[in-house]
């Protein structure tokens, strides 16, 4: 399996996943952050970051939001406090967490529209 793994980073390139990886969680980014209640954590303006987006939603409880998004949407992200209190202290959010959406090469266009059109109605419904 690792080596098989290692083959397929080879052939693809790790640049081009990398960029693949950013180019689908920037465009989640940009349109997510545009909805009412979203609070959205870190620093997007730097070019080597992880693929990752962390948010809230209003006051609601990460772990409802997490659960609520694959039940209805089949979309899977982590929720609470992601093995970092100190991190979760310092934003205010150690009873609330937040939900983490992590994005793979693997991912696709349209399930990161899924995602921010999930959001929409989750914010709207609230």
């Amino acid at each position: 399996g690792l080596r098989a793994a290692l083959l397929y980073i080879k052939e693809e390139g790790i640049e081009a996943i990398g960029a693949r990886e950013q180019k689908l969680m920037q465009l989640f980014y940009e349109q997510v952050k545009e909805i009412p209640d979203i609070r959205i954590y870190g620093d997007f303006s730097q070019k080597d970051r992880a693929a990752i987006v962390s948010l809230n939603l209003g006051e609601e409880d990460s772990g409802e939001i997490s659960d609520y998004l694959s039940a209805e949407y089949e979309i899977d992200t982590r929720s609470g406090g992601h093995c970092a209190p100190l991190m979760h202290g310092a934003l205010g959010t150690v009873d609330q967490g937040a939900v983490r959406f992590s994005f793979s090469h693997f991912n696709t266009m349209e399930e990161v529209q899924e995602a921010v059109k999930a959001m929409r109605i989750l914010a709207w419904e609230g």
